[in-house]
């Protein structure tokens, strides 16, 4: 596929003109504009790349089909495409909480791709097991989807709240809502699907790219255990706490995660 379809596609957007290239991947429910605040804090010796997965934001909303995208390997084909597309070589990539475990995928498919993978907020599998404290019990998630069917608004209402987790700054909690709402409710709920019932586990010891992962207090989504389980199965894993709380420290707090960032290029 040619560069310029991918850049169409997934609206691949570089916010300067040169600079080391960091590419940003959002997370789900969320497009690339989730991720300005950090980008407006970052120095100028960087050039931030973001991309929208197809379905989302200002991506190409034709190239969606459900077939392609009913687990994880047409995002991680996506991801690598838009890699190949940049033609930077092996780059460093920074992704929020899906978007991290679908970064660690396209590396252990090709690790020529990737300098390094900084993950924020990651899980590889969002159930809990017997031996295993993902977060959620499958009637939870169960509940979370038949919501989204429900009432696409009243889910976004919903969670936003939960998942910002800086209820002192309110402001935060309606700009997620608005980004939930705004998306594609058919699509998302199949996204959701993929996500929270997937289980990626066993493929953690595959990934042979040198892996941050960036997490922090009171994440409703990926409990610290989560991270720490993640940490014994990476091969090269590097643990850094990040000083915000909940699941979305890019827009709580975007000079901590930037400051972060830039000490681990």
């Amino acid at each position: 596929m040619k560069g310029d379809t991918i850049k169409h596609r997934n609206y691949v957007t570089k916010h300067r003109e040169q600079g080391i290239p960091v590419l940003f991947g959002h997370g789900f429910g969320c497009d690339q504009v989730i991720w300005l605040p950090v980008i407006s804090q970052l120095p100028e010796e960087v050039l931030p790349i973001t991309f929208d997965y197809v379905g989302c934001g200002r991506s190409d909303f034709s190239a969606y089909s459900k077939e392609k995208y009913c687990d994880f390997s047409g995002y991680v084909a996506d991801l690598i495409d838009v890699i190949e597309s940049l033609n930077v070589g092996a780059i460093t990539y920074v992704g929020h909480s899906v978007s991290g475990m679908i970064g660690m995928l396209a590396s252990i498919e090709r690790p020529d791709l990737f300098q390094q993978i900084i993950a924020i907020g990651p899980s590889p599998r969002y159930l809990n097991d017997p031996d295993y404290d993902g977060g959620f019990e499958r009637e939870d998630i169960i509940e979370l989807l038949s919501m989204m069917e429900r009432n696409h608004f009243e889910w976004a209402g919903y969670l936003a709240p939960i998942v910002m987790k800086n209820s002192h700054r309110p402001e935060l909690a309606e700009q997620l809502r608005d980004s939930f709402a705004n998306s594609n409710p058919e699509i998302s709920r199949q996204f959701a699907e993929v996500v929270f019932l997937s289980d990626n586990r066993d493929l953690l010891p595959q990934v042979k790219t040198p892996v941050k992962l960036m997490y922090c207090d009171v994440d409703v989504i990926v409990p610290e255990a989560v991270i720490q389980y993640m940490a014994t199965k990476i091969p090269q894993t590097q643990l850094i706490k990040l000083n915000a709380t909940g699941h979305y420290p890019h827009v709580s707090s975007p000079e901590v995660v930037s400051q972060a960032i830039m000490a681990n290029i």
